[in-house]
C-alpha cells in the first residue's frame, strides 16, 4: 500500500512550494525561540535590579531590544515569505484555468469542424425552409383539388367513424 509510487509526479513548482512552507515554519520556530529569549532577558533584568545591579540589568534590557529588534525583521520576512507562496499558488490555479480554457476551445472547434462550418449551417436551414415551402405548396396544391362532392365523402366518412367509435352524437368544432 505505501510502496506503491504515485501517478502524480511532484514538479519543480511543488517542490518550490513545500520549501517556502518549510522555510516559513523555521521562521515560526525562530519567532517561538527569539520571544523565550525576550521573556529570560526581562527576567535576568529583574532579578539583576533585584541585586541592585542596574548595568547588568540594562545590558539584558539592551539584548531584550535587540532580540525584539530581530523578531519585528523575521515578522517582515514571514510576511513575504506567505504572500510569495499564495502568489505562487494563485499563478498555479491560473495555470491551470488557462488549460481549461484552451482544452475547451479546441473542442468547441473540433465540435464546429464536425458540423461543417456556418456556412453548412446555413445551408442546412436554407434546405429546411425549402422542404417546408415545398410542403406547403404541395397542401394547398392537394387542399385546392378536392371538390365539394370529394369533401362531402370525407366528411360523411368522419360521421360513419364517429359512429363507429362513439355511439353517441358528437360535434366537430373548428
Amino acid at each position: 500500500m505505501g510502496n506503491t509510487p504515485s501517478s502524480h509526479k511532484i514538479s519543480a513548482q511543488d517542490k518550490a512550494i513545500l520549501d517556502m512552507k518549510n522555510q516559513r515554519d523555521k521562521l515560526h520556530q525562530y519567532q517561538r525561540k527569539i520571544t523565550v529569549l525576550t521573556s529570560r532577558e526581562t527576567s535576568i533584568a529583574k532579578q539583576l535590579l533585584a541585586q541592585n545591579n542596574k548595568q547588568g540589568a540594562l545590558l539584558a534590557l539592551r539584548r531584550k531590544k535587540y532580540q525584539e529588534s530581530l523578531l519585528a525583521k523575521t515578522d517582515a520576512q514571514l510576511e513575504q515569505l506567505e504572500k510569495l507562496t499564495a502568489s505562487v499558488e494563485f499563478a498555479q490555479v491560473q495555470r491551470d484555468v488557462v488549460f481549461g480554457l484552451q482544452q475547451g476551445t479546441s473542442v468547441l472547434k473540433e465540435i464546429h469542424r464536425e458540423m461543417g462550418g456556418i456556412d453548412h449551417v446555413e445551408k442546412l436551414m436554407g434546405e429546411s425552409e425549402e422542404a417546408r415551402a415545398y410542403q406547403r405548396e404541395v397542401s394547398e396544391m392537394l387542399g385546392g383539388q378536392i371538390s365539394n362532392q370529394d369533401e362531402d365523402d370525407v366528411e360523411d366518412e368522419l360521421d360513419a367513424l364517429e359512429q363507429e367509435v362513439c355511439p353517441f352524437p358528437f360535434e366537430l368544432t373548428g
